[in-house]
């Protein structure tokens, strides 16, 4: 019987196998205006990126490639960001995984 309980109990502390994506990294990228630049480090690779937030309770997203490969300066690019959201970034540098997010308020600060 105790054989029984305590098999539960193991695999719940085993966890999921295969360890799965690991989480990203926070990296923060480089924002003035309506410029976005990931990296301004010309050794630097962009993977893949996305830039998105939830205007209206609506994920969107402004600007997203998942099959590049670019170096500085090709890594800024102009979006329109709309003021009194918050944008959520994803992307890939060298192969590694970043996150960042920024909000910009209603006044544009």
């Amino acid at each position: 019987m105790k054989g029984l309980l305590i098999l539960p109990v193991i695999f719940l502390l085993s966890g999921c196998p295969g360890g799965g994506v690991p989480i990203a990294e926070h990296r923060s990228i480089f924002r003035e205006g309506d410029t976005i630049c990931f990296t301004v480090n010309k050794t630097d690779v962009l993977d893949r990126y996305s830039v998105y937030y939830w205007p209206d309770r609506k994920y969107t997203v402004i600007k997203a490639d998942d099959r590049v490969s670019l170096s500085y300066p090709d890594t800024c690019f102009k979006v329109k960001l709309h003021n009194g959201y918050q944008y959520n970034i994803a992307y890939s540098l060298n192969g590694k995984s970043y996150s960042d997010s920024f909000f910009i308020d209603k006044d544009g600060n």
